[in-house]
């Protein structure tokens, strides 16, 4: 069962229906219409969460599958609608993981959006436990755009998005993905005329995250090897940032603390907040690393995955 043939590309956005899926599909079809690209929304039912009676085989349940899906897509493509030309928007419709669909829509496009959950049952396209799949494991960068608990009322406040008010903000380390992602981080505060604000948490692993907060402004011969380093490290990124974008306003900031935390924090008054993403092996364990794992899960802006 599908929609049509997989030909994706420009941005991809999962939906089922759910309130954090419509919100990702608004926040989507905006940074389409603004990056004048295309917009394919995808939905993908997993018969793993569809309950069906013994008597009854995958051929008596895919029509009625099928046109659920079809309703489903066509209802968020209207929702998109209000940002996109109908030209613009694609819409696809498949049976099986949404993980999968959408990690591998993804070898083709240029950004994935996803919602932070999603509904059960016959809707159970895009549950939480997707999202961060698609986030660990997509070959793109993927905004995961935080939804509201339980079933929201349509006015909902938009999530916010990257400008003059609402900084970039992008958290790095030492990792080969911190870079890529302090790159495309810079890349959507030249585009949206945001602010990019880079930081770093210094936090040494032999110690609480208590203890180094109390010690971190004093103290020992470690925490100020740590403070350097880390403000180093900022500094350095700040400086390409500005050399190769140099219309960008960069700042920077060193914190303390577990690291997932004190950048999530953040997002309170950021429009975009962007970390690397570790993640492991295949899809057996879907794991992001700790830190952008806590970000996605704490974060009340959209966040951006970068691999």
């Amino acid at each position: 069962m599908n929609g049509q043939a997989r030909t994706t590309h420009g941005i991809v956005v999962g939906y089922d229906g759910s309130a954090g899926s419509q919100l990702a599909v608004e926040w989507a079809a905006e940074t389409a219409r603004q990056q004048g690209r295309r917009l394919t929304l995808m939905h993908s039912v997993n018969l793993a969460t569809v309950p069906a009676f013994p008597a009854m085989d995958v051929s008596q349940l895919e029509p009625s599958l099928e046109n659920a899906a079809k309703s489903l897509v066509d209802e968020g493509a209207e929702r998109a609608g209000a940002s996109l030309d109908a030209s613009q928007i694609e819409t696809q419709y498949w049976l099986g993981s949404p993980a999968v669909q959408l990690v591998d829509a993804s070898r083709d496009a240029d950004l994935v959006v996803v919602g932070s959950r999603g509904r059960g049952r016959i809707r159970s396209g895009l549950l939480g436990s997707t999202s961060y799949a698609v986030a660990a494991h997509a070959h793109c960068p993927v905004v995961v755009v935080r939804g509201p608990e339980g079933e929201a009322p349509d006015d909902v406040p938009a999530p916010p998005r990257p400008g003059r008010d609402h900084d970039v903000v992008v958290g790095i380390d030492d990792s080969d993905a911190a870079l890529r992602a302090v790159g495309a981080a810079a890349e959507v505060a030249e585009r949206e005329g945001a602010v990019l604000h880079v930081v770093r948490v210094a936090h040494p692993r032999s110690m609480e995250a208590w203890t180094y907060a109390e010690t971190a402004k004093g103290g020992t011969e470690e925490t100020h090897a740590l403070r350097d380093h880390a403000e180093q490290s900022v500094t350095r990124a700040a400086s390409r940032v500005r050399a190769q974008h140099p219309k960008v306003v960069v700042t920077t900031e060193v914190l303390y603390g577990d690291a997932g935390h004190a950048v999530a924090e953040l997002s309170a008054g950021a429009g975009l907040l962007v970390v690397g993403s570790r993640g492991h092996g295949g899809f057996t364990g879907m794991l992001l690393g700790s830190v952008s794992h806590r970000v996605i899960h704490d974060a009340t802006c959209p966040v951006m995955v970068v691999r």
